[in-house]
């Protein structure tokens, strides 16, 4: 939420708030920004930009796979074609809402005709807001920490010591934005490190053991993925009694539908957790659907969607699991 004053354009000579050099506004007390246009609310707008790039942005890179399906007529013949590809973009935005942005002054160049804003924020306030904010969040790390130190259960301890994880890395991007506020640039240092956190719940999940269990539509090829993700996301493979829990990855695939040539695959992935009483713990479900010539290439390309979807999702849907059941 952006607050904002706005006063009448001031028409006196250039003030020295554009040049940076104004006492009024000193940098020990504010940060500022500055935005000038052809009218006063683009002026406005750029001045709160300004100011807002001075805090930590992130970038975050987000995947998409695309199909589609094309027809043309190229003369006397048709053309079929399927476009299958991969996008990644870029997306950047600012990890904090800023609050108490204000435009402290507004002037109006009668000679090219140009409006210039100057927006404020106050470091005091824009660093009470962001302690407030860390304290919130360090008490509920305290919370889970505490939570996870009287857990007996191995999984149900490791799942509340991600949520602190979890909530640690909220806690940077705030840390992130109170050492702009904060003049000397320190902030509030958490009391146990992401590093730290980290560590402690790499060497719990070793203790794990996960049996993996596989059915419907091509199980035999699926049972290497799921076995090599369990693996990859720091679980110990269990086999038959010795393990803790079975993850059981079961599809299920519509009939092949051929449009035009090619060859689409539609259903889902499920993962079920359950306990040495054969008890279910938790289940999650993702779609699946692709596409290619031949059933063979179709299923290759549906066999790697659901190693990706295991890569990625698997260790932090088991640990969902012990946490929401």
């Amino acid at each position: 939420m952006i607050s904002a004053c706005a006063g009448t354009p001031e028409r006196a000579e250039r003030p020295a708030w554009i040049d940076g050099q104004s006492e009024r506004y000193a940098h020990q007390l504010y940060l500022t920004g500055q935005g000038s246009g052809d009218s006063l609310d683009d002026a406005k707008d750029r001045a709160r930009a300004d100011l807002a790039k001075q805090f930590e942005v992130a970038v975050q890179e987000r995947s998409q796979q695309q199909q589609a399906y094309r027809k043309q007529q190229q003369g006397e013949e048709s053309v079929e074609s399927l476009d299958q590809r991969v996008t990644r973009q870029l997306i950047t935005q600012t990890t904090r809402t800023v609050q108490g942005i204000e435009i402290a002054a507004t002037w109006h160049d009668e000679t090219t005709h140009t409006y210039h804003t100057l927006a404020l924020l106050s470091r005091n306030k824009a660093r009470q807001q962001f302690e407030q904010q860390i304290t919130a969040l360090d008490q509920q790390i305290n919370l889970r920490l505490i939570q996870a130190e009287s857990e007996d259960d191995a999984l149900r301890k490791t799942g509340l010591l991600q949520q602190a994880i979890d909530t640690h890395r909220q806690r940077s991007s705030v840390q992130s934005a109170l050492q702009v506020v904060d003049p000397s640039g320190r902030g509030l240092p958490p009391a146990v490190s992401l590093a730290e956190l980290l560590r402690t719940r790499d060497s719990l999940i070793k203790r794990i053991k996960l049996l993996p269990q596989t059915e419907g539509p091509l199980a035999f090829l699926i049972q290497p993925i799921l076995s090599g993700n369990i693996a990859n996301a720091g679980f110990q493979l269990g086999n038959g009694e010795r393990a803790d829990y079975a993850l059981l990855a079961s599809t299920r695939l519509e009939p092949p539908l051929r449009e035009s040539g090619w060859i689409w695959l539609r259903g889902s992935l499920e993962l079920t957790l359950r306990d040495a009483e054969q008890r279910d713990v938790g289940v999650r479900r993702w779609s699946l659907k692709v596409a290619s010539t031949t059933v063979e290439k179709a299923e290759d390309r549906l066999l790697n969607d659901i190693d990706w979807i295991l890569k990625n999702d698997l260790r932090a849907t088991v640990l969902g699991f012990a946490v929401y059941q």
